[in-house]
Formats: structure tokens, C-alpha cells, sequence
């Protein structure tokens, strides 16, 4: 039996799974993925310590929270309320002006300088204007297990499409207008908003998917292409951390979407947890730096190092820049 639970799961895998049993049974909280990796999980009588049952008390509208930043405001953001239009004026919500909605992972936030959020501001208002909406759900990405945190993801993606129709019932905004882009478990958290929007949002881009628990192939269960009118995903690992099959309507695998993505070392996991933040690395630079992520359709990456594609004139971009009329596997080289 033991045998068999290896084998469907992983080793690593299975392994990564007890870590958050054991997390969750000694009521430790854990950090960040270094404080994981390395058995640095620490515990504090001094601290806040939640059990799973403290997880459902815990009600969405106070746990997670909208950010808004203009371009007008790029270094402070104000606070959108779901259900409050007034929320959206006093911000400074231009209805007129497209809107990217950035979902961190589990273990993250939407602070610090090197979040995913922050990194795609900054980027974004280098060139464009946009409402740019962190969402932060740190209170149950940090201070809850991995599996407990999964529990929360569609009720979290709910809220998050509740904040989208006050958006765009009480602004000139349009579903058009929108873009949310998820994170590892943020990934599939902007799937279940796109499901309770009914598919309609523009664009959901999942940056290297969350795998862990994930593994459903009902699609109702995690990201899935019909989340919305085009769903682009990027894969950058494949052991433990990331997806690696295909669930959008085009997935992209920077030199293979293997793990030890460059500049990433073998420790951590052959250098899974690098390689799993270099999805939105790659992505934050695609929104300056287009061709840089020139993308050849193929149906594996040996066919592409061995120049095998098919049609090498069927290119897109991974990133900001993909062309939404394309679909399918694409591959490419990036350092």
C-alpha cells in the first residue's frame, strides 16, 4: 500500500506532503520556502497559532484584501473594497483603463519588494498605465499549511470575482478590460474566479500552476482553460512544485519547463524552488523585452533543441505579448 501511495504521489512529493502534516499537527508556522526546504520551521507560544478548524472561522472579507496602484500612485496603494463602489473612487479605480489583478502563491504576500505583485507593477508602469490590484491573502498563505491554504482557494477566487463585478458594474470597465495573474496556488485562485465570472475575464495567465493537490483532471478543481476568453500558461518546473502537463489554451516551456531553470543551483529540490519563481521572473521581463521570448510551436522540447518543429514560422511571445489567436505547446531557449 505504502508502495503504491509512492508511486502516485512521488517521492518528493509525498515527502512535501508530510512536511505540512507535520507543520500542521506540532502548530508551527512556517516563513518562506528556505525556512521549508532547510527544516527551519520554527514555533512560538508568543505567536499567533491557528488550527485547520481556525482556518474555516477565519471569514474571506477580512483575510484577503485588494491593493490598488496607479501609475499616478505607483509606490501607494489604496484599499478596494468588494461590494463598495465608493472603495473604487476614492482609490482613483479608472474604470477607462485596462486592469492587471496579481494573486500571490502560498507563502507569499503582496509587500514585499520582491513579490510577485511589486515586480509586475514595477515593470508594468514602466511603460503603460494601468490599475494594477495586488490581491493579499498572506493571513491564510503564511500562517496555514499548504493543504489547509488549498481548502480556501475557490472561496478566495470567489471573492475575487465579487471584487471584479463591483468593478464592472459601477465603472466603465469591462471583463475585456481585465487580466488576473496567478502565482503557483495563485494560479489556480484566479481559475475559480474566472469559473465564478462564468469564463468571461479577458485573460488569466498561470505562472507556473501550483502541482501539490492540484492533480485533479476534473477541471472544475484547479486552473483550466475555460477560466476565461484566453488562459496562457508558463511552466518552469516539473518535480515537485509546478504543473507540467498542459491546461490552457497555450502553455509555454522556457527551456523545457524542467526544473534548475538558469541560474538556479541544485539544492532546494534540484533547484525546484528557484526554478519555481523564475515564472514570473521571465514573465515581469517579457513586458519589456518582447522578443526575448520568441516562442516556436512543437509538440516536445527535443523536437525544438533538435530544430524538429514543425512549422518554425509559428511563433508567438511567452508573456505580456502572446498572441491570443495562437494555441497549443511552445517552447523556447531564455537565459
Amino acid at each position: 500500500m505504502f508502495d503504491k501511495i509512492l508511486s502516485s504521489f512521488g517521492r518528493v512529493q509525498f515527502f512535501l506532503l508530510c512536511l505540512q502534516l507535520l507543520h500542521f499537527a506540532s502548530s508551527t508556522q512556517v516563513y518562506s520556502f528556505d525556512d521549508l526546504f532547510h527544516g527551519k520551521i520554527t514555533g512560538s507560544n508568543e505567536s499567533n497559532q491557528y488550527s485547520m478548524t481556525d482556518s474555516f472561522l477565519l471569514e474571506v472579507n477580512k483575510s484577503v484584501t485588494f491593493w490598488l496602484y496607479t501609475k499616478e500612485h505607483p509606490e501607494s496603494s489604496l484599499r478596494l473594497v468588494p461590494g463598495d463602489p465608493k472603495s473604487l473612487s476614492s482609490a482613483g479605480f479608472d474604470g477607462s483603463k485596462p486592469t492587471k489583478i496579481v494573486i500571490h502563491g502560498w507563502l507569499g504576500n503582496g509587500e514585499s519588494e520582491q513579490s510577485v505583485c511589486l515586480t509586475l507593477k514595477s515593470e508594468y508602469f514602466a511603460l503603460y498605465d494601468y490599475n494594477v490590484v495586488c490581491v493579499d491573502w498572506s493571513v491564510i498563505a503564511l500562517d496555514f499549511p499548504y493543504f489547509t491554504a488549498r481548502l480556501r482557494c475557490k472561496e478566495i477566487g470567489n471573492y475575487i470575482g465579487e471584487m471584479i463585478t463591483t468593478m464592472t458594474e459601477n465603472t466603465s470597465q469591462s471583463n475585456d478590460d481585465i487580466h488576473i495573474i496567478g502565482f503557483s496556488m495563485g494560479a489556480h485562485i484566479a481559475g475559480y474566479a474566472g469559473k465564478r465570472l462564468g469564463g468571461k475575464v479577458h485573460r488569466i495567465t498561470g505562472l507556473d500552476p501550483a502541482k501539490p493537490l492540484f492533480l485533479s483532471k476534473r477541471p472544475a478543481d484547479r486552473l483550466n482553460k475555460t477560466d476565461a476568453q484566453f488562459v496562457d500558461v508558463v511552466h518552469t518546473t516539473n518535480l515537485v512544485l509546478g504543473q507540467h502537463k498542459p491546461i490552457g489554451n497555450i502553455d509555454f516551456y522556457p527551456n523545457g519547463g524542467i526544473s534548475n531553470q538558469p541560474g538556479c543551483r541544485y539544492d532546494y529540490v534540484y533547484g525546484e524552488v528557484c526554478s519555481h519563481f523564475k515564472s514570473y521572473e521571465f514573465y515581469a521581463r517579457s513586458i519589456r523585452s518582447r522578443d526575448e521570448f520568441k516562442s516556436i510551436k512543437c509538440d516536445k522540447w527535443i523536437d525544438y533543441e533538435q530544430s524538429k518543429c514543425k512549422d518554425p514560422e509559428n511563433y508567438t511571445y511567452l508573456g505580456e505579448y502572446v498572441d491570443p489567436n495562437f494555441s497549443g505547446t511552445y517552447y523556447l531557449t531564455v537565459n
